[in-house]
Protein backbone atom coordinates (compact mmCIF):
# COMPACT_ATOMS: atom_id res chain seq x y z
CA UNK A 1 0.00 0.00 0.00
CA UNK A 2 1.36 3.56 -1.08
CA UNK A 3 1.74 6.62 1.75
CA UNK A 4 -0.89 8.45 -0.42
CA UNK A 5 -3.52 4.98 0.16
CA UNK A 6 -5.39 4.76 3.35
CA UNK A 7 -7.56 2.10 4.96
CA UNK A 8 -11.42 2.59 5.16
CA UNK A 9 -13.44 0.16 7.22
CA UNK A 10 -16.90 -0.43 6.27
CA UNK A 11 -18.43 1.06 9.28
CA UNK A 12 -16.59 4.47 8.83
CA UNK A 13 -17.82 4.21 5.48
CA UNK A 14 -21.18 3.88 6.59
CA UNK A 15 -20.88 6.75 9.44
CA UNK A 16 -20.01 8.83 6.59
CA UNK A 17 -23.27 7.83 4.56
CA UNK A 18 -25.23 8.35 7.52
CA UNK A 19 -23.69 11.71 8.63
CA UNK A 20 -24.24 12.66 5.11
CA UNK A 21 -27.91 11.52 5.12
CA UNK A 22 -28.48 12.78 7.79
CA UNK A 23 -27.67 16.58 7.16
CA UNK A 24 -29.24 15.80 3.82
CA UNK A 25 -32.88 14.60 4.68
CA UNK A 26 -35.26 17.04 4.45
CA UNK A 27 -37.47 14.71 6.94
CA UNK A 28 -40.62 15.13 4.69
CA UNK A 29 -41.71 11.61 4.92
CA UNK A 30 -42.04 10.98 0.99
CA UNK A 31 -39.95 8.04 0.75
CA UNK A 32 -42.18 6.12 3.33
CA UNK A 33 -45.40 6.95 1.78
CA UNK A 34 -44.37 5.81 -2.04
CA UNK A 35 -43.07 2.77 -0.18
CA UNK A 36 -45.16 -0.45 -1.32
CA UNK A 37 -44.40 -2.20 1.73
CA UNK A 38 -45.44 -0.11 4.29
CA UNK A 39 -49.19 -0.96 3.68
CA UNK A 40 -48.42 -4.34 4.62
CA UNK A 41 -46.38 -4.05 7.69
CA UNK A 42 -46.89 -2.73 11.56
CA UNK A 43 -45.65 0.53 10.33
CA UNK A 44 -49.28 0.83 7.78
CA UNK A 45 -50.78 3.67 10.32
CA UNK A 46 -47.46 5.26 11.47
CA UNK A 47 -46.74 9.27 10.59
CA UNK A 48 -44.86 9.30 7.64
CA UNK A 49 -42.68 12.22 9.19
CA UNK A 50 -42.10 10.51 11.98
CA UNK A 51 -40.99 6.88 10.60
CA UNK A 52 -38.13 8.81 8.94
CA UNK A 53 -37.00 10.54 11.71
CA UNK A 54 -36.93 7.00 13.43
CA UNK A 55 -34.70 5.18 10.50
CA UNK A 56 -32.47 7.90 11.17
CA UNK A 57 -32.07 7.49 14.47
CA UNK A 58 -31.50 3.98 13.75
CA UNK A 59 -28.76 5.16 11.46
CA UNK A 60 -27.24 7.07 14.36
CA UNK A 61 -27.33 3.87 16.78
CA UNK A 62 -30.28 4.81 18.43
CA UNK A 63 -33.16 2.30 18.92
CA UNK A 64 -35.68 4.26 16.72
CA UNK A 65 -38.96 3.69 17.33
CA UNK A 66 -41.59 0.86 16.44
CA UNK A 67 -42.59 2.28 13.37
CA UNK A 68 -38.93 3.13 12.19
CA UNK A 69 -38.18 -0.46 13.09
CA UNK A 70 -41.26 -2.08 11.31
CA UNK A 71 -40.27 0.16 7.62
CA UNK A 72 -36.83 -0.99 8.61
CA UNK A 73 -37.56 -4.67 8.84
CA UNK A 74 -40.03 -4.53 5.63
CA UNK A 75 -37.80 -2.90 3.09
CA UNK A 76 -37.41 -5.26 0.81
CA UNK A 77 -35.47 -2.07 -1.83
CA UNK A 78 -37.96 -1.91 -4.64
CA UNK A 79 -36.44 1.86 -4.61
CA UNK A 80 -39.51 3.17 -5.07
CA UNK A 81 -38.74 5.53 -2.11
CA UNK A 82 -35.72 6.64 -3.99
CA UNK A 83 -37.84 8.06 -6.69
CA UNK A 84 -40.08 9.77 -4.19
CA UNK A 85 -37.25 11.35 -2.19
CA UNK A 86 -36.80 15.65 -2.96
CA UNK A 87 -33.90 15.85 -1.53
CA UNK A 88 -32.08 12.94 -3.31
CA UNK A 89 -31.12 10.97 -0.39
CA UNK A 90 -31.22 7.69 -1.17
CA UNK A 91 -33.84 6.12 1.41
CA UNK A 92 -33.32 2.76 0.12
CA UNK A 93 -29.20 2.67 1.07
CA UNK A 94 -30.63 4.86 4.23
CA UNK A 95 -33.34 1.46 5.29
CA UNK A 96 -30.54 -0.99 4.51
CA UNK A 97 -27.26 1.07 6.22
CA UNK A 98 -30.18 1.61 9.08
CA UNK A 99 -31.13 -2.08 9.31
CA UNK A 100 -27.51 -3.59 9.57
CA UNK A 101 -26.91 -0.53 12.24
CA UNK A 102 -29.95 -1.65 14.00
CA UNK A 103 -28.69 -5.59 13.73
CA UNK A 104 -25.67 -4.58 15.16
CA UNK A 105 -27.49 -2.42 18.53
CA UNK A 106 -30.15 -4.88 19.35
CA UNK A 107 -32.63 -2.64 17.84
CA UNK A 108 -33.84 -4.79 15.64
CA UNK A 109 -33.57 -8.54 15.74
CA UNK A 110 -30.63 -10.39 13.88
CA UNK A 111 -31.80 -11.97 10.86
CA UNK A 112 -32.82 -15.90 10.89
CA UNK A 113 -31.99 -17.24 7.49
CA UNK A 114 -32.86 -21.01 8.89
CA UNK A 115 -37.14 -20.63 7.45
CA UNK A 116 -35.30 -19.13 3.90
CA UNK A 117 -35.54 -21.84 2.09
CA UNK A 118 -39.10 -22.61 3.01
CA UNK A 119 -40.11 -18.60 1.99
CA UNK A 120 -38.58 -19.41 -0.96
CA UNK A 121 -40.58 -22.53 -1.98
CA UNK A 122 -43.88 -20.39 -1.23
CA UNK A 123 -42.70 -17.97 -3.23
CA UNK A 124 -41.69 -20.19 -6.38
CA UNK A 125 -44.60 -22.79 -5.95
CA UNK A 126 -46.96 -18.51 -6.95
CA UNK A 127 -45.16 -18.58 -10.48
CA UNK A 128 -44.49 -22.14 -11.03
CA UNK A 129 -47.33 -25.15 -12.62
CA UNK A 130 -48.18 -28.10 -10.22
CA UNK A 131 -45.77 -30.04 -12.61
CA UNK A 132 -42.61 -27.61 -12.32
CA UNK A 133 -43.41 -27.87 -8.63
CA UNK A 134 -43.19 -31.41 -8.63
CA UNK A 135 -40.59 -31.95 -10.66
CA UNK A 136 -38.18 -28.62 -9.10
CA UNK A 137 -39.54 -28.34 -5.54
Amino acid sequence: MGARERVVSLAALREGEAARMDAACIRCGACFAACPMVPFSAAKDADPVGAVVGVLDLLAGGAGDEASRAWTAACTRTGSCNEACPAGVDPRLMLRLAKWRGSETGALPKRDARDAMARAKVFARLGMSEEEQARWL
